[in-house]
Formats: structure tokens, C-alpha cells, sequence
């Protein structure tokens, strides 16, 4: 209904009529639309940080972990495209059209893991020096902009080929070519 509608034009009636429930029960276990809004946003953003977290943290080369991260941030997006859609318009809308979410929280969480593994990576010479902020840009970038163009137009299809060829191409940028003569 937020998705459809927003958050202000939904009424805690066609909430409950969309999902089968009675406001008694709706206000039992949200206590309002609000809180139903907080689960919903604020449940998608931990469970969506806590996958990518997930994904980022574990073994392997920067290649590994970067596919990892793509094809979860992929999935996410591809799992749930409504709900992707209202959560990405809603960092684009004005602040007072649904409650507050503190979106840059989640947003720096997810840089400052990426960035922690790209500095690695290029520790361990796996990729050539370079200015992680700018590399976040790039790699960022891309996965935005894959993400929009399904949600907004069904193409890209976010497949686990597509993350990996995506990661693949970013990183062969960063490689620095007097390493391999």
C-alpha cells in the first residue's frame, strides 16, 4: 500500500483490509501506522545491512567478497521490488512524507564495510593504489544504477552472471597494469 500510494495517502483501514487483519490487531501489534511503517522500513534496511554485512565480512579476495555484496544487494532488490521501490523513493521525498528514517546511517554502514575491503584488497595486491572514495563512486554507482533500471524498467535482470561481470569489469580497472609485465 505504501508502495502503491505513500505513506501519507494510505489510511490504517486499507491497511488492514490489504492484509486481513482488524485495527484492534494492527494496533496491538504496531500500536499505529507509523509503527507498521518502522517495521516494514526500518525491518527491510537491518535485515538488508545485515545480509551485505554478511556477504562484505567473509573470506576470500576483494573479487569474492565484491561478487558476494553484488549479488546480495541484487537480490534484495530483485526479491522485493515494491518494497525496494518505496524504500529508494523515499530517500528521494521530502522529509516530512513519512516518518523519519535515518537512511545515511544505513547508507555510511554499508560504504565504511565496502571501503574496509577495498583498502584490504589493495593491502594484499590484489588491486593496484587507487582513491577508494573514488572506487566506492564507481562500484556504488554501478550497483545503483543496475537496481534502478530493473525496478524502473525490468532490464537490467539482476542475475548472480550479471554481479559477477559487473565486479569483474570495476575491478579490472582497478588493477594496476605494471603489476603484470
Amino acid at each position: 500500500m505504501f508502495s502503491e500510494k505513500g505513506y501519507d495517502a494510505t489510511s490504517v483501514r486499507e491497511i488492514c483490509e490489504a492484509s486481513g487483519i482488524t485495527k484492534p490487531t494492527l494496533y496491538h501489534f504496531y500500536g499505529s501506522k507509523e509503527g507498521v511503517y518502522r517495521a516494514l522500513v526500518h525491518g527491510t534496511l537491518d535485515r538488508v545491512r545485515e545480509d551485505m554485512t554478511r556477504a562484505i565480512a567473509g573470506e576470500g579476495t576483494l573479487r569474492d567478497r565484491l561478487r558476494r555484496l553484488t549479488r546480495t544487494y541484487f537480490e534484495a532488490a530483485r526479491g522485493e521490488p515494491d518494497l525496494a521501490r518505496f524504500i529508494l523513493a523515499l530517500t528521494h521525498d521530502p522529509p516530512s512524507s513519512a516518518p523519519r528514517t535515518d537512511f545515511l546511517r544505513f547508507y555510511d554502514s554499508i560504504l565504511m564495510q565496502v571501503t574496509r575491503a577495498i583498502e584490504t584488497g589493495e593491502a594484499r595486491g590484489e588491486v593496484g593504489p587507487g582513491p577508494v572514495d573514488v572506487r566506492l563512486l564507481v562500484l556504488m554507482g554501478a550497483l545503483g544504477e543496475a537496481a534502478h533500471g530493473y525496478l524502473l524498467a525490468g532490464r537490467p535482470d539482476l542475475t548472480p552472471d550479471l554481479a559477477d561481470t559487473l565486479v569483474d569489469v570495476v575491478l579490472k580497472g582497478w588493477i594496476d597494469p605494471s603489476s603484470h609485465s
